[in-house]
């Protein structure tokens, strides 16, 4: 008994741990990523919901190369237009938000989210 608890123990805490983000596909040339730039992102990560799924922000044209790596493998699915926000766990994509109206239909459509991760 001794043996088989010692090595669920080992196993749960010798896998990796992986910090849920809210990844956003951000085009510089962008309207809408702008204004989604000026009404949220500048406090975004000093909210509740930003202490739970810290934003980073991903330039469509000058991608960092985990980015690249995870979209080659398809652990990131299509991005067809901007902004478009991706829940990421650090190994593949959970969910996405497509577009961006105003902060506070943003943070509606992010609720689901941070009620089911939030935990």
């Amino acid at each position: 008994m001794r043996k088989l608890l010692l090595t669920l123990f080992f196993i749960l805490f010798a896998l990796p741990v992986y910090a849920l983000e809210l990844l956003m596909a951000h085009n510089p040339n962008c309207h809408i990523c702008n204004k989604f730039m000026l009404e949220v992102a500048q406090d975004y990560n000093d909210t509740e919901e930003g202490k739970i799924l810290p934003l980073i922000i991903i330039d469509v044209f000058e991608q960092p190369e985990w980015f690249k790596e995870a979209y080659r493998l398809k652990k990131i699915k299509t991005i067809r237009g901007t902004p478009t926000f991706i829940i990421w766990n650090g190994r593949k994509e959970l969910h996405r938000i497509v577009g961006y109206r105003d902060k506070e239909r943003f943070y509606r459509r992010l609720q689901p989210y941070i009620e089911a991760y939030g935990k």
